[in-house]
Formats: C-alpha cells, sequence, structure tokens
C-alpha cells in the first residue's frame, strides 16, 4: 500500500509541475475550467488515485502545451501497473 500511496503523491506533484510551467498568458491552457480541489487535496495526501474525469480534464486542460500519452503516462499507467501487481501477490 505504501508504493500507491507514493504513487499518488508523484501524481500530486505531476499536475502541480506541468500546471506550474505553464505561463499565464499561455494560449494552449483552457482557463475556463475548474480542478476539483477536494480531488488534489485526497491525491496529495496519497489517499485517492487519480480519477478518470481529473485526466480528462487535464488532458482537455492541457491541449497543445501537453501530449495526452504524457498525461496517462503520470496518471493512468502507473496505477494500472501497480494494480495488476498487488492482484498478483
Amino acid at each position: 500500500m505504501a508504493a500507491q500511496t507514493k504513487l499518488r503523491k508523484e501524481a500530486y506533484n505531476y499536475i502541480l509541475n506541468v500546471l506550474g510551467s505553464l505561463s499565464v498568458s499561455s494560449d494552449n491552457f483552457d482557463w475556463s475550467l475548474r480542478i476539483p480541489m477536494e480531488e488534489l487535496r485526497l491525491l496529495k495526501e496519497g489517499l485517492e488515485d487519480p480519477s478518470p474525469a481529473l485526466v480528462a480534464l487535464l488532458k482537455e486542460m492541457l491541449k497543445g502545451a501537453a501530449r495526452d500519452s504524457t498525461v496517462e503516462d503520470h496518471l493512468v499507467t502507473p496505477f494500472k501497473t501497480c494494480s495488476s501487481e498487488q492482484k498478483n501477490l
């Protein structure tokens, strides 16, 4: 379970880093979309995986600034791998 918590915290840091790297005047960012703060809090604390809705929202927000596959590499793939490893235990 510690591995899952670590992955969740890394996902949170990825979100912070990718959003923090955008300039305020970026044309590649959809500023009308809002990230649910409660979900970010749970991710930061390592309590929940990123939801499909959060992943979809970030893909939409970052269109042109980050490829969908890059978002998935950080927010989807690690959790699939971890889940399948736990099933094999």
